[in-house]
């Protein structure tokens, strides 16, 4: 029996749920309680973590860099290239290709043509880009760069690769502005050290009354604060616009102003031989520009050199982590691009119907979404691959609702969206039982937020197959896959048009190797099958007085960094149960559980080693825990969010912030407030209006809750302890927190 033969068997029965953990802990004592243990698992098929379009971005702070002003030959000695980026890189999951990412794909085949590494290294504002690259902190720029006569004293510009429009952008329910209006009161914001600067003081000239504010703050940013009311103008070129519009259509653009304006790469002036590379790799970007459409087959598609995939921002297909992009899906068509040699795009379907309508339209080359294989989408001059995945529908119902047989669902409603293969199942159960009342939801829905519905009573039964029961039982309770259905299993493929046979047959050849073959079911038990296991907690100190082996170490650079020791050691048990060689689901390692991606940035490597775990894990909780200062956040809840953050990823974080203070929250407060926050982007509703998307707000909310509780009952350990040594020369316990606490800033060291 092959391994996909393994996993077209029934799905496991038992899966173990998520603790709730939803008040928050008031007493020191700890019972034994329920968490997310650190899994062992091999390389998912593809690399370890997303790498869409050059995504994986490294802080310039945090890199250990050096100084090179030479051309080609001397960076060619270094064994990099170096790619400056502004902080507009990393501000969204990406829900479709974007100019930039085109550019630094290329960027990365030059660099493999040249026999260089490239590192994507972001500087902190749009402002410093041209002064670090002269300074020899980059070797070039691929920022949506405009050319301009003064830039052009500054740097060497390279061939166009794309020409756009410079637009002022208000809230879709502003009226135009017209010629000479006046606008008092009004506000126009933006970022400093672009070409939209001189742009905006012309504009206010020509507006009297407009105030014009330049601020360090990214466009992307500033398009969010106009979205959200607290601006009323910014001035972005027409890219940016269309980033910020893949996930926020309450933006558009007032007024275009009239010059077309061309985009290129930088370099330092006197780099001929780079400059030529550059030109080079530029004409390949003018032939694989984003959002052109094409019906080609599979010749088109390696000629152009990107296969388009659809799919949606989902916990089984594509999501971002830790700030890593990751999901079945992704990984498996990540996989197959690389076996073509092309650039993966991935674009984020709205609904369902679009699954369909994009392949016909030529948006995409292939729809993979946990499709199940249905007569109406073969109907609609579809087909599919040879399915790689199946599972048995059924009923969804409330977990203490028992059925027996489906002649129990006489008189029940069911819940199901029109164009979902779940449809198809209910029309047929009608015919056998015509006392079952269909209910049709929203296309819009995905079928995680149609479970939702019935475990929240808006429904009462629902249509599901067990593979996307099991999904949402891993991240909530109350809710049960109550009945299977007496109808063949679903069988998921990818789906591409039937007028593209090469494509189809290149498809079924992947799914048909052993490598593949071999990652099906790691990828399955990774995405699908990751049970939750109890942990005992530390009910009492070691003999010598120590919480974890680790302890000397901790307080070291704990001390360095600026941080109680207490709350790391907490955090290292919640990540690894103090195991230097756990390694999670995700890829993190060692004891502070660091992402690859994440030690190379924070310079370490051995993440396996406590010492360089440790280091590692708490140079990024400085990191973090800076990107909360001068925010209006009290320490103690900075050390909240920080912890939050290194769980679940910067970014929804900050999209938690602004839900939280959208719902008249307050995003400085963690517990109660911007917690809350982010249990809401697990629904489509947040996240598809979120810049990084959906998050699984329930695992950061129990993560913080039970370091917070953890570190508390460390304390009161270690307090008794200190009590009983009172009268010999017991070593100091430093005193918790304090509104006096340290901020420091992180070093290379």
């Amino acid at each position: 029996m092959t391994k996909r033969q393994l996993l077209l068997l029934p799905l496991i029965a038992a899966l173990l749920l998520t603790v709730g953990g939803c008040d928050r802990p008031q007493t020191r004592q700890q019972p034994e309680v329920e968490v997310a243990d650190p899994i062992p698992a091999g390389d998912p098929a593809g690399p370890a973590v997303g790498t869409l379009g050059g995504r994986e971005v490294t802080p310039l702070e945090l890199f250990d860099n050096y100084t090179e002003t030479g051309d080609l030959p001397a960076i060619k000695e270094r064994g990099k290239l170096r790619l400056l980026v502004d902080p507009s890189r990393t501000a969204a999951l990406p829900r479709q290709a974007t100019q930039q990412d085109v550019e630094i794909d290329q960027a990365r085949h030059m660099a493999q043509r040249l026999g260089l590494e490239l590192l994507v290294l972001q500087v902190e504002t749009f402002d410093e880009l041209i002064e670090r690259l002269n300074a020899g902190e980059g070797d070039l720029i691929a920022n949506n760069l405009l050319i301009t006569e003064e830039r052009r004293q500054l740097v060497d510009f390279s061939e166009p690769t794309a020409e756009t429009r410079i637009v002022l952008v208000s809230a879709a329910g502003t009226a135009d502005v017209r010629e000479g209006e006046k606008l008092e009161g009004k506000t126009l914001v933006v970022t400093r050290g672009t070409a939209f600067e001189p742009v905006a003081r012309k504009f206010a000239d020509a507006h009297p009354g407009l105030k014009v504010e330049v601020q360090d703050t990214n466009y992307i940013d500033l398009l969010m604060d106009v979205a959200d009311g607290k601006a009323d103008f910014t001035i972005v070129d027409q890219l940016a616009l269309e980033l910020a519009q893949q996930f926020r259509d309450d933006l558009k653009t007032n007024s275009e102003f009239p010059q077309e304006q061309q985009l290129a790469w930088a370099i330092r002036k006197n780099s001929p031989e780079l400059l030529q590379a550059i030109n080079k790799q530029v004409r390949e970007i003018r032939l694989t520009q984003p959002g052109r459409r094409s019906i080609g087959d599979l010749a088109d598609i390696q000629k152009r050199g990107v296969l388009r995939a659809v799919t949606r921002n989902h916990p089984g297909t594509y999501f971002m982590w830790r700030g890593q992009i990751l999901g079945f899906e992704f990984n498996l068509l990540e996989n197959f691009a690389n076996s073509l040699g092309v650039r993966l795009d991935i674009i984020v379907a709205e609904k369902q119907e679009d699954f369909v309508r994009m392949l016909r339209d030529g948006d995409v080359d292939i729809s993979a979404s946990l499709l199940a294989i249905t007569k109406s989408r073969q109907a609609a001059d579809m087909a599919f691959s040879n399915p790689y995945l199946e599972s048995t529908p059924g009923i969804v119902a409330r977990e203490d609702d028992k059925l027996s047989s489906i002649q129990d669902l006489a008189g029940r409603t069911v819940c199901v969206r029109a164009a979902s293969s779940q449809f198809e199942a209910a029309q047929e159960l009608k015919k056998e039982i015509p006392a079952i009342k269909l209910e049709e939801v929203p296309g819009e829905l995905d079928i995680q937020q149609v479970i939702d519905r019935v475990a929240e009573e808006e429904c009462d039964l629902a249509i599901a197959d067990e593979i996307s029961v099991r999904l949402e039982q891993a991240w909530r309770e109350g809710i049960a896959f109550a009945l299977a259905l007496p109808r063949d299993k679903s069988r998921y493929a990818w789906m591409v048009r039937k007028s593209n046979p090469e494509l189809l047959k290149a498809i079924n050849d992947f799914f048909a190797k052993p490598s593949t073959d071999d990652k099906l079911p790691e990828l399955y038990e990774r995405y699908f099958n990751n049970p939750k296991r109890s942990r005992t907690e530390i009910e009492e100190l070691g003999r010598k007085g120590e919480i974890s082996p680790f302890d000397d170490i901790v307080r070291r650079y704990a001390e360095k960094f600026g941080f109680d020791w207490r709350p790391i050691v907490a955090q290292m048990y919640q990540e690894s149960n103090f195991d230097p060689k756990a390694k999670s689901w995700v890829g993190a390692r060692g004891l502070m559980q660091v992402m690859p991606d994440t030690g190379k940035q924070v310079g370490e490597t051995d993440l396996f080693g406590p010492e360089a775990s440790i280091r590692a894990g708490i140079k990024y909780m400085r990191w973090l825990h800076d990107k909360f200062d001068d925010k209006g956040i009290n320490p103690e809840n900075q050390l909240w969010f920080t912890l939050a953050s290194y769980n679940a990823g910067l970014g929804h974080v900050y999209d938690a912030q602004d839900l939280a203070e959208e719902k008249g929250w307050d995003r400085r407060v963690w517990f109660e407030n911007v917690e809350r926050a982010l249990l809401l982007l697990s629904e489509p509703e947040f996240y598809q209006h979120a810049r990084y998307g959906y998050a699984r707000g329930q695992e950061p909310m129990d993560y913080v809750r039970k370091i917070e509780a953890r570190f508390r009952h460390f304390v009161a350990l270690l307090d008794a302890l200190q009590r009983e040594q009172a009268d010999t020369s017991a070593v100091g316990i430093p005193p918790p927190m304090t509104a006096n606490w340290q901020s420091r800033k992180i070093s290379s060291s």
